[in-house]
Order: structure tokens, then C-alpha cells, then sequence
């Protein structure tokens, strides 16, 4: 029924590794993955544009780089090479704070309100809201980090570019964006790189798992590494701390860092402890809509479907 509101939220594991694809003979499985994802991305804009083109938005991005220690069925960094990072070991990709860990394409799709073949260089934090407008009723922004809650609308908001939609653009929260350790280097979660502007700021750096087995050392720094992405998007070189350029951005990257971190310590954070509540031990019941079960081998008996079993069970 293309008169009722419709939301599709799909998440494709495609392109995580590929998945299942016999690869022409020319040419790679990541390759042959990407074409399929691609073929089947553009079915759904088909079809949305069958029901009334220009009544939905399509939103398209993804949630890491290149996962680097799979080889060749990681993908290319492209430009996002981290290569300050890679001079000293280990991946700069997924799992770090390099711009080849964090930033992903984001394409939008909106015909009759986002002009077509134009690109921004706005900042997105990706986060769920749900935001209405007069014009355009409720609109759904679904993307987010792990990180990120509902509860932090005060500094991670959504920032939108006028320029792609004047009427339909705003913003919130902080300029600041923030990269939270993501497994290479320090305390999981731990802020210790953030955004501001062009400037790109790190407390702490080291290297994932590369294709070659190395990782990176872990390094700490004080004062921060701080790059200009604008003129080495393949943080390449850090400013050298004694220059005028690091001297006048350094305050406004301690402000902003000071200022994120004072936001999260007093923010609601959960007190639940995962590795000891019995809310969240895996669980087998056939009747919970969060409860899966391995199917039954020659070996055991089958499960009766109120069996509620606790340990050594999958929990999605």
C-alpha cells in the first residue's frame, strides 16, 4: 500500500566478509559480494520509487572500515590510509580510531528535495532519533554507534548540511566529534581521539590485527598527535607542537576534550554488570523473543519448548 508510511531498516552483513558468492573468473569475492549488495540496493530504490519517487528517503552508510586482517576479503582503505599508524604496525582499519577505522560513506537518496551529483563535508554522527517536521512528518534517522544512547542528545546530535536541504537541515549538540577505543589501543570505549573542525587529535594510537599477522604498539600522548585532515586526509605527518598551527588549535582541542569528558562522567551510565546479572545470561526457551537454542544433535535429547535453560546457550 504506497499510501501508508513505511519504515525498512536493513543491515547487511555482505560486505562484513563476504558471504556465500562464487566470484566470476575475472574477478575477487569482495568484488562479486559488492556488486550483489550493490544490485540489491538498487532494487529497494526501484521499488520506493515505484510507490511515489520523492515521498521516501534513502539512507545508505555503513559501520566500520576494512576489517584488514581478513586480506583480501577486507576491501581498500582508498585515501583513509593511516599512515603514520602503518609506519609503526599493524592495520590503521577497522577496530582503531584512524580515519580508515571510523569514516564510512554515507549516501542520501531524495528526490525533489536533496539535489542530485552534490557531496558535503559535514560532520554526521550517526545516532537513533526519531525527529518530526511539518513539512516532511516523521522522518527516521536509525544509524548509530554502540556507544552512543538516547540519553546524550545534548552532545551527540545530528548535524546536517543546508545546502543539501535548506528547509529541512539542523542541528544539535557539539561540533566535537568523538572516537571512542574501538579494540586496538586502550580501554574499550575510552575516548581518546576526537574531531574539531579539520583537526584531528589523538591521546592514545595503536594498530589492529593487519593481514600480516603484526599489530600496532600502543602509544600514549601527551600532548595529543594532532593532524590537518584537510591537507593530510592520510594522517601522514602530525603537526609538529612547537609550530604556530599546533600552538593555537591545542586549547580549543583541550576545551573540547575536557568538555566530552566531564559530559560522560556525568551522564546516566548503567550500573548493570552483563558478566553477573541473570537478565543477561544466555538463555534457551522457544517462548522469548531474545532466546535462541541450538538445534538438537543424535546425541541429545530434544528440548521440551518451555525449557528455560541457563549457560552454554546462544542469547541473540
Amino acid at each position: 500500500d504506497s499510501s501508508r508510511p513505511f519504515f525498512l531498516y536493513l543491515a547487511l552483513a555482505h560486505m562484513h566478509v563476504p558471504l556465500q558468492i562464487a566470484p566470476p573468473p575475472d574477478r575477487g569475492i569482495y568484488g562479486a559480494a559488492l556488486r550483489e549488495m550493490d544490485a540489491l540496493v538498487g532494487r529497494i530504490k526501484h521499488l520506493a520509487d515505484s510507490c511515489g519517487k520523492g515521498s521516501t528517503l534513502l539512507w545508505f552508510t555503513g559501520d566500520n572500515g576494512p576489517w584488514m586482517q581478513k586480506c583480501e576479503l577486507a576491501g581498500r582503505l582508498g585515501p583513509l590510509l593511516g599512515a603514520w599508524q602503518r609506519a609503526r604496525g599493524g592495520s590503521p582499519a577497522k577496530q582503531t580510531t584512524w580515519e580508515g577505522g571510523h569514516r564510512v560513506p554515507a549516501l542520501a537518496y531524495w528526490p525533489g528535495h536533496i539535489p542530485a551529483k552534490r557531496s558535503s563535508h559535514a560532520m554526521l554522527r550517526r545516532e537513533k532519533r526519531s525527529y518530526h517536521n511539518e513539512k516532511y512528518g516523521n522522518v527516521f534517522f536509525t544509524e548509530f554507534y554502540k556507544f552512543f544512547t538516547e540519553l546524550n542528545k545534548k552532545k551527540f546530535g545530528f548535524k546536517a548540511d543546508p545546502q543539501i536541504e535548506p528547509g529541512f537541515a539542523f542541528q544539535l549538540g557539539s561540533p566535537v566529534l568523538l572516537h571512542p577505543n574501538s579494540g586496538a589501543a586502550g580501554k574499550d570505549g575510552a575516548v581518546e581521539a576526537l574531531r574539531l573542525a579539520q583537526y584531528k587529535a589523538f591521546y592514545t594510537t595503536g594498530g589492529a590485527k593487519a593481514c600480516d599477522g603484526s599489530i600496532g604498539p600502543e602509544e600514549h600522548h601527551r600532548p595529543p598527535l594532532i593532524f590537518n585532515l584537510d591537507r593530510d586526509i592520510q594522517e601522514q605527518e602530525p603537526l609538529d607542537v612547537a609550530s604556530r598551527e599546533y600552538q593555537a588549535v591545542l586549547p580549543a582541542i583541550s576545551r573540547a576534550y575536557a568538555q566530552a569528558l566531564e559530559d560522560i562522567a556525568t551522564d546516566n551510565i548503567t550500573v548493570a554488570d552483563y558478566s553477573k546479572d541473570p537478565a543477561a545470561v544466555p538463555c534457551c526457551s522457544t517462548q522469548h523473543v531474545a532466546c535462541r537454542c541450538h538445534a538438537p544433535t543424535s546425541h541429545t535429547a530434544p528440548l521440551d519448548q518451555h525449557t528455560d535453560r541457563r549457560a552454554t546457550r546462544l542469547c541473540l
